[in-house]
């Protein structure tokens, strides 16, 4: 279902805009590795509305069963944790608090964030910060992309290897800095834009690739990772001709590489779900950061409720 229901800027910008004409004005759309989410400010018709909007969005997916409602205070703590990290697949990521402030700047440009979404991001904003400051969750692993890249890393060891990063995104970008740190034989970087590979090719010396030849490229590396925006599979598993051992790495959602791909005897795929199931931190130690971190989750959003009210 996650593959299925993701949003680009633009379907993003489309799909607040579809808002907006059934008579919701407020709406914040976030969509990551993990979550699909609209934030509102409205009554239950607006929750209406976002609901219809969501099957006019995606005609050919069954949604019915699949849309989870949250609203008062119940939204404001869950958006709250979402932007603190205590809900990302690897606990703490520093990358969903910069999401959701891309998701919030988007909708002030168009227009779709009122006097209530913006104090309510805003505040969101602000105890996230204070969370990870207070919490020190800079500790744990921070992102899917670093954490994913660790456990490629304990697979096959990325040092003296050849890597191959499809896509050139922050995620992508991210993955090809990590790899030449982590001391790569070589880099090599595509885009369906070129323009976008120059910054990777002139900071780690990536060799850039057409995007029509990845095909071939794949096929003479040892690491593949893909972490581009694509709605459509970009590594198909019929088009993979493997003479050694690849890993493949999935950092995308939708997902980049057709799952097919793991049922080659020379490939190993590592996913997004593989990362959540294998991210590591001490059970214990993230059960008292995350109580702890509720506690100042829910003081902030008891200083939203007070404003909301018109008592503070």
């Amino acid at each position: 279902m996650r593959d299925r229901v993701s949003f680009t800027p633009e379907n993003a910008a489309a799909f607040r805009g579809e808002l907006a004409r059934r008579g919701v004005a407020q709406s914040v759309v976030l969509s990551t590795c993990n979550r699909c989410e609209v934030f509102l400010w409205g009554d239950e018709w607006s929750v209406k509305m976002c609901c219809s909007a969501f099957y006019l969005a995606f005609p050919d997916v069954e949604l019915e069963g699949q849309l989870e409602l949250r609203a008062g205070d119940e939204a404001l703590v869950y958006l709250f944790r979402i932007a603190a990290g205590l809900e990302s697949m690897v606990f703490g990521e520093y990358q969903i608090l910069g999401q959701v402030k891309d998701a919030y700047r988007a909708a002030q440009t168009t227009g779709h964030v009122g006097r209530e979404l913006d104090r309510i991001l805003r505040d969101a904003i602000t105890a996230a910060k204070r969370v990870k400051t207070e919490l020190d969750i800079g500790a744990v692993p921070p992102s899917v992309c670093e954490e994913g890249m660790k456990i490629v890393n304990r697979l096959v060891g990325i040092a003296g290897k050849r890597v191959f990063v499809i896509g050139s995104g922050k995620t992508g970008s991210l993955a090809a800095f990590i790899a030449n740190r982590r001391g790569a034989r070589s880099v090599a970087v595509c885009n369906r834009s070129p323009e976008r590979t120059r910054h990777l090719v002139e900071i780690v010396g990536a060799r850039p690739v057409d995007y029509a030849a990845r095909a071939a490229v794949i096929a003479e590396s040892d690491i593949v990772i893909s972490a581009t925006a694509s709605p459509h599979i970009v590594v198909k598993a019929d088009e993979l001709k493997l003479t050694h051992p690849v890993i493949f790495l999935d950092l995308a959602s939708p997902r980049d590489i057709d799952p097919a791909v793991a049922d080659n005897p020379l490939a190993t795929l590592v996913s997004i779900d593989t990362i959540g199931e294998l991210a590591s931190g001490d059970r214990l130690e993230r059960e008292r950061l995350t109580a702890r971190g509720m506690e100042l989750v829910r003081e902030a959003v008891a200083g939203t409720v007070r404003w909301l009210a018109g008592e503070a």
